[in-house]
């Protein structure tokens, strides 16, 4: 399996377009046509895991936090970054960064957190905005439902529990070929009405010109009528943060054990005064931006990290805050993530290995 497909494959299940726009995700360092061998998952790029992968034939590395995020000046054996991408390049190992698509996917870092912590009814806490549009088009009435498959092939008409989904309305659709026009019907130079559908279907802004692609090589017309609207639903698909409650619910100090001992951590920063916990937000690594939906969605308590000390100030009234640490809260995802690229292996008859790193990336101790 190449890395160019393993690219495409990926895409489809973790969508580079629901990053946050300024992040650094992707291929980072390496070449499109390599062919994958084995390869290593870990939370951060350390020389660690580099050794680890070279010792275990692994010439691709999948970490969730990017190498390289800022503009370098130079690469060279100094820094911590230039001394990686020195190692990487001259053992051939790729890097690969799956970040802020990793957290927003169902399947990604606070979906495994929510699972971790025993929640149940899992949803999305801060879904993406403005990643919605309604395609509308007018088709003559034979064509409606060849026009329609093409669309929803293209992935138009997805929601959450349902597929193939569009609304159609019967009208009558007017024109005039002019000299030089190629009609599907009437006749040139004559006003001709016919009849059509208006079919309306929502897609994500990512799959938008693909779906209108598909819909003009179906559609029989010589000029194609659609528009396209912005929307402004929620995506019940992709977002930041997950949102559950518990089997039961229970105290705030057995809330606390229990998320020491479920993330293996030592010690946690809390502040709140929440009585019974039953309803819990989470947000792997730094989700301060998520509170305001965690308490509008009425959670008793959320579990993030890299929390302020005025955060744990401005909320503790109305929330129960708990910082668990930011690589403790993101290291859940590996057993996911490998999971997933096994599954990608399997479809492509791909015989190398996937293994989540055996070293702890995580920089910060606790004494």
């Amino acid at each position: 399996m190449k890395i160019r497909e393993f690219q495409k494959q990926f895409e489809q299940i973790a969508p580079s377009a629901i990053a946050w726009k300024r992040d650094n995700i992707g291929l980072l360092i390496g070449r499109e046509n390599d062919t994958i061998r084995n390869i290593i998952v870990a939370l951060d790029l350390t020389m660690d895991v580099a050794e680890e992968a070279r010792k275990k034939d692994s010439n691709f590395i999948v970490t969730h936090h990017p190498l390289l995020f800022n503009p370098l000046q130079n690469i060279t054996a100094s820094s911590r970054i230039g001394e990686l991408v020195l190692f990487l390049t001259e053992n051939k190992i790729n890097l690969f960064a799956a970040h802020t698509n990793l957290d927003s996917v169902k399947w990604g870092v606070n979906f495994a957190l929510a699972g971790k912590l025993g929640l149940t009814d899992v949803q999305i806490l801060s879904p993406i905005k403005e990643s919605l549009t309604a395609v509308v088009v007018f088709v003559p009435e034979d064509h409606v439902e060849a026009v329609a498959s093409a669309m929803h092939e293209a992935g138009a008409g997805m929601f959450t529990k349902y597929d193939q989904c569009s609304f159609r309305g019967e009208g009558t659709g007017t024109f005039r070929g002019m000299s030089d026009a190629k009609p599907f019907l009437g006749k040139v130079g004559k006003l001709e009405r016919v009849r059509e559908v208006r079919l309306e279907m929502l897609a994500e802004t990512w799959k938008t010109g693909t779906v209108i692609s598909a819909m003009i090589k179906a559609h029989p017309y010589e000029e194609v009528a659609y528009d396209i609207f912005p929307l402004l639903n929620r995506n019940t698909e992709y977002g930041l943060g997950a949102i559950g409650t518990l089997a039961k619910g229970i105290t705030q100090k057995e809330f606390l054990t229990l998320v020491k001992k479920r993330l293996g951590v030592n010690a946690l920063r809390y502040s709140g005064n929440s009585k019974i916990i039953r309803r819990v937000a989470v947000c792997g690594g730094s989700g301060s931006d998520c509170i305001p939906d965690a308490v509008s969605r009425n959670a008793d308590a959320m579990v993030t990290a890299d929390l302020k000390y005025h955060t744990f100030q401005d909320f503790e009234e109305n929330i129960l805050l708990v910082d668990a640490g930011h690589y403790e809260t993101e290291n859940v995802v590996l057993p996911a993530l490998e999971k997933k690229i096994q599954e990608m292996f399997k479809r492509n008859n791909h015989s190398g290995k996937v293994y989540i790193t055996k070293h702890s990336t995580n920089p910060v101790h606790i004494f």
